[in-house]
């Protein structure tokens, strides 16, 4: 029994001791980890890369390199941060080089500007690649219409008081010339609506025809904006009127006067008059079809609150008398 007890002391004597040597392992591996890494070192580094301040008479016609590997001098706290998550660095093209037909940029001219974009614990040394192609050409300018997207419908007894506004109706598209002849307007992103009683005042993202980096947008949303209102039905009469009639002839019509009926919402139905609407029938139907026992209307005028405008009797009896 006492061989066993002494035996089990001297065990537990000897676990305490490597645990005591392993947490001084541990610990001594860790400040020497701490101590490396705050030594700084040059190694190199992959970025992405954004281009910018490219004169506004050209433009890129081909994304460029989106990547770069730069030679950096940082400590190596900074250096394992990079390695796991790329920074962005950015290259100005105002001064972008030009052969005949080729641009190109040399980024090793810019690194005094690439070291103003980081810490003064980072030193960019160089830029791996020492000559960048981009593929540039003339940019043109040209004004187009917004084309809306639109499904819209509206509850039963509503509708629009006006036409559908779009704020700007028009945008400006910059790119090549080739490009932007194609383009006849700038759709909108889609919207569809149903069972709408309410005004409409909705932003809409317009949808470029050609990759960002191709065309340049003035403006990258519109605003779809309408006023809506219930509908009620209104009546009115008002004489025949015919125009072009030769002098010595007399037209004789049936009836006399004639049944307006249109549509209009509430807020503007107490607006609208008998000059609200024109119509007129033309006696130069009867001249180019002598056959023909009846003249039919023709709108010339009509408020823009009136909507859904008839005509009874849609067709006019006449007499005529030399």
């Amino acid at each position: 029994m006492k061989t066993t007890a002494a035996s089990n002391i001297k065990s537990l004597k000897s676990n305490k001791k490597i645990k005591i040597f392993l947490f001084f392992l541990v610990l001594s591996s860790i400040i020497w980890l701490l101590i490396e890494l705050s030594k700084s070192y040059i190694t190199p580094v992959v970025f992405n890369v954004e281009y910018a301040k490219l004169p506004k008479d050209l433009m890129v016609q081909k994304k460029p390199v989106s990547e770069l590997e730069l030679e950096i001098k940082a400590p190596g706290f900074m250096l394992l941060k990079y390695k796991f998550k790329k920074r962005k660095i950015l290259l100005n093209l105002r001064n972008i080089a030009k052969t005949k037909s080729t641009y190109y940029l040399l980024p090793n001219k810019q690194i005094s500007s690439l070291n103003s974009q980081f810490s003064n614990e980072i030193e960019i040394i160089s830029v791996l690649k020492d000559t960048i192609f981009i593929e540039i050409g003339k940019s043109i300018s040209k004004k187009v219409p917004v084309i809306a997207n639109l499904d819209i419908q509206y509850k039963a007894g509503y509708n629009l008081v006006e036409k559908l506004k779009i704020t700007p109706d028009s945008v400006f598209v910059s790119g090549s010339k080739k490009l932007i002849d194609s383009i006849a307007g700038i759709t909108t992103s889609p919207l569809k609506l149903n069972d709408v009683f309410e005004d409409i005042a909705v932003d809409l993202l317009l949808i470029s025809p050609y990759k960002s980096e191709q065309i340049k947008m003035s403006d990258i949303k519109v605003k779809v904006s309408g006023k809506v209102d219930k509908f009620t039905e209104g009546t009115f009469k008002i004489p025949v009127t015919i125009i072009n009639v030769p002098f010595g002839v007399k037209v004789t019509t049936f009836p006399k006067e004639i049944e307006v009926i249109y549509q209009a919402g509430l807020s503007n139905f107490s607006k609208i008059t008998q000059n609200d609407v024109s119509v007129v029938f033309d006696y130069k139907q009867y001249e180019n079809d002598t056959l023909i026992t009846y003249l039919t209307p023709i709108i010339t005028q009509k408020s823009n609150y009136v909507y859904a405008l008839k005509i009874n009797p849609p067709q006019l009896e006449f007499l005529i008398q030399k």
